[in-house]
């Protein structure tokens, strides 16, 4: 049976919207973390090292550069099982604090400018399969998605 569309589909936008509510167990304040001190020597590191740029090619934005938390979200921590962690990231966590330290080790923490983090086009306003292309999008065409 032949599609209704049997050429290219013609470029277009695409509305959508979704309310979601964040289920975040109790943690500890940053500031009270004892890994905390990980996540600053890895930025230090980093900013030495050249690395402390978004992680967007072409992004030009000067910064300040922010650390994200790309496969665990510092909150969310104390949610997660440790032997599907050890399984989806290929680590063996000997324990609850190793895990934690993890959590605030360059393994986990990606470089991006705020732009890229926490606004209309952050990986914390956009949904995963609209945000990852950004990693390699073409910088002649506008980005993927942006939150309105």
């Amino acid at each position: 049976m032949p599609h209704a569309h049997d050429g290219p589909v013609a470029a277009h936008d695409q509305a959508s919207s979704a309310h979601w509510i964040a289920h975040i167990p109790e943690h500890e304040p940053r500031e009270h973390d004892p890994h905390y001190h990980l996540f600053h020597a890895a930025k230090e590191r980093m900013r030495r090292l050249g690395l402390l740029k978004c992680a967007i090619p072409g992004c030009t934005f000067p910064g300040p550069i922010e650390l994200h938390h790309t496969h665990i979200e510092f909150s969310l921590a104390g949610g997660v099982d440790l032997a599907l962690a050890e399984k989806a990231f290929g680590h063996h966590f000997e324990d609850d604090d190793e895990f934690a330290a993890w959590i605030e080790s360059p393994g986990n923490l990606e470089a991006l400018c705020p732009v890229h983090h926490r606004t209309h086009l952050g990986v914390h306003a956009l949904p995963g399969p609209l945000w990852e292309p950004l990693r390699v999008w073409r910088a002649d065409m506008a980005p993927p998605a942006e939150v309105q």
